[in-house]
């Protein structure tokens, strides 16, 4: 309850381009936060289903005779492996939900992940993009248990960052190997731990990610995969933020949002005397102006409450270092 979800998913919807990360970060959220888009009257939302379907042809385009994928279009040799990883994710989540997604499409995207792992080059720091692929390749149960097994037993500690390490342990646990899950998942906690404090330059990543992201994927995956060796309460302090937030970084946390929406112990939030469950949308008008009573009756729940507004009198003119003439 502490993720503001709605602004999320309303600030997500607001990015201006069409890249296939961007079409994938803002589809993705939506095969579970449908409801939500409709309280918020976002573009289409009398219609998600077609708006998911619409992504999936849009990245499909995007895709080359190999599987892999281009950020504006088909590229002609391999592409970005992480880039592959993370719309593959999508187009299995959204089959998972029970969308279209061509078999031959999502046959390709498989068998180009794949290959890439089956080729991956030794590595003593990164993994980033291996890590992703062999997550979504587990959850269809087309990668190879020796290969988790042996990449946690023997490079656990050399995949770069904490998402690497998380989706690793949720590869695992997708194979029902709970103790080796939980190894890695205590291995991106520690890596986490590690950054706290650090300012982190505005440098470019492979995966495309931040320390932020890394805090909500952590917390996404450990709580997917039913670990419990991770501090989700600390994890999920570290995501509340009202600063601007990335594309990976609001898809992330809004994954988060969805896995703890049932988590046991998150209840004593009453709305109008009735228990909430997920994140709510109120909207409210001249014809609709009762108060609505929000409780937290939960000695360990917190909750993040978020109002929007149009003023009934016009704002003053104002302006940093700008002025209309």
């Amino acid at each position: 309850a502490r993720l503001n979800a709605p602004g999320i998913l309303a600030a997500l919807d607001r990015y201006p381009y069409g890249c296939t990360e961007q079409i994938t970060s803002k589809a993705l959220p939506l095969l579970y936060f449908d409801d939500v888009a409709q309280a918020l009257d976002l573009p289409d939302a009398d219609n998600i289903k077609r708006r998911i379907e619409q992504a999936v042809a849009e990245v499909l385009t995007n895709q080359n005779a190999s599987g892999a994928f281009g950020l504006w279009g088909p590229v002609e040799y391999g592409g970005d492996m992480w880039l592959d990883a993370f719309v593959t994710d999508f187009l299995s989540r959204a089959r998972a939900q029970g969308f279209a997604v061509p078999d031959a499409a999502f046959r390709n995207a498989l068998d180009n992940l794949r290959n890439q792992v089956n080729y991956y080059a030794d590595f003593d720091h990164g993994g980033e993009a291996l890590a992703y692929a062999l997550m979504v390749l587990a959850r269809e149960g087309a990668a190879a248990v020796g290969d988790l097994r042996y990449y946690a037993d023997v490079k656990g500690d050399a995949f770069a960052t904490p998402t690497a390490m998380a989706q690793l342990g949720a590869a695992l646990a997708s194979y029902g190997d709970q103790p080796r899950a939980d190894a890695m998942f205590r291995r991106a906690g520690a890596a986490l731990q590690a950054l706290q404090g650090q300012v982190q330059e505005q440098i470019f990543r492979v995966d495309y990610g931040t320390n932020y992201r890394d805090a909500a994927a952590v917390l996404a995956l450990a709580v997917e995969a039913g670990s419990t060796v991770v501090d989700t309460e600390a994890l999920s302090a570290a995501v509340v933020t009202t600063n601007t937030l990335s594309t990976q970084e609001a898809t992330w946390a809004l994954l988060a949002a969805n896995a703890l929406i049932d988590r046991k112990g998150a209840d004593g939030i009453l709305i109008d005397g009735a228990p909430a469950k997920g994140p709510l949308v109120n909207v409210l008008n001249s014809t609709n102006a009762a108060p609505v009573v929000v409780k937290n009756t939960g000695p360990d729940t917190a909750l993040t409450l978020t109002t929007y507004g149009v003023p009934s009198e016009p704002e003053p003119a104002g302006g940093t270092g700008y002025a209309i003439v």
